[in-house]
């Protein structure tokens, strides 16, 4: 019968031998035991050894475990990186507006903040981790199919710790789970609002949209929505006026459907 080392639980095998004794040492642990003639090996407490399996469980995360979900302040600290204030110029009128960070440089917003009616904005500037920098426009949802009022920027200058959003699976997506908004709320500058979601599809002007009753005002247009993870569910696109408190996204779907479309990963 094998000797049970009492403190880990591995096998003890004998090293030496001295005056009426045996020196047993742990393969597993290294501890050692001396156990005199005569007397028996000491007692492995298997519910000990359960307690210390449990707490080793306990400590290393399943991989099928389910991420945690962040609060209002987490989701604030971990995204604000990767949203950016926009402010397009067209001659004397300013359009304010917000986006988010994508690979490779780019951005993505509404159309109607830097191309209101069709006409492209004579200067784009971004703001974004308290830097100023610029950006062009790439494409236009209006030059694919269904014109999605989405707009690709290019952007240049960007401090390096502008990061790129990811995208939520929309079909995680379930009413009544929480969202933030971050974004350029009234022109005045970053902050954060939260909800849930209202209606995770619903059809505005015959287009699906995700429904939330997160707080948006004029110059959230563009931003990202953001569900608990702090991945992207949707982009700001609409607020309505028939009833208080209902706002629209862009689902994460169609925003990266179209991001794809310009040749971009998202």
């Amino acid at each position: 019968m094998n000797n049970i080392c009492p403190a880990c639980g591995g096998e003890c095998v004998p090293t030496g031998k001295g005056a009426g004794y045996t020196v047993y040492r742990c393969t597993c642990c290294d501890n050692e035991y001396r156990v005199s003639e005569g007397q028996p090996f000491p007692v492995y407490h298997t519910a000990r050894r359960a307690a210390q399996t449990a707490e080793t469980a306990e400590s290393v995360p399943s991989a099928r475990e389910e991420p945690r979900e962040l609060n209002g302040e987490q989701i604030y600290s971990r995204c604000i990186n990767s949203v950016l204030e926009v402010r397009a110029r067209r001659g004397n009128k300013i359009f304010s507006g917000s986006a988010c960070v994508l690979n490779g440089g780019y951005a993505v917003t509404n159309a109607h903040v830097v191309a209101e009616g069709g006409r492209r904005a004579d200067r784009i500037e971004l703001y974004g981790c308290g830097s100023k920098f610029f950006g062009v426009i790439v494409a236009l949802g209006s030059d694919f199919e269904g014109g999605e009022d989405l707009a690709l920027l290019k952007f240049s200058g960007a401090p390096s710790a502008v990061s790129p959003v990811r995208f939520a699976d929309v079909s995680l997506i379930k009413n009544g789970q929480p969202l933030y908004v971050i974004g350029n709320s009234l022109g005045g500058g970053t902050c954060i609002t939260a909800g849930i979601v209202s209606d995770r599809r619903r059809m505005l002007d015959g287009k699906p949209r995700l429904m939330t009753d997160c707080a948006v005002n004029r110059g959230n247009s563009g931003g990202p929505v953001f569900n608990a993870w702090g991945e992207v569910a949707g982009t700001i696109v609409a607020v309505t006026t028939a009833a208080e408190g209902m706002n629209y996204a862009i689902p994460a779907d169609i925003v990266i459907k179209f991001i794809n479309r310009c040749g971009i990963d998202a």
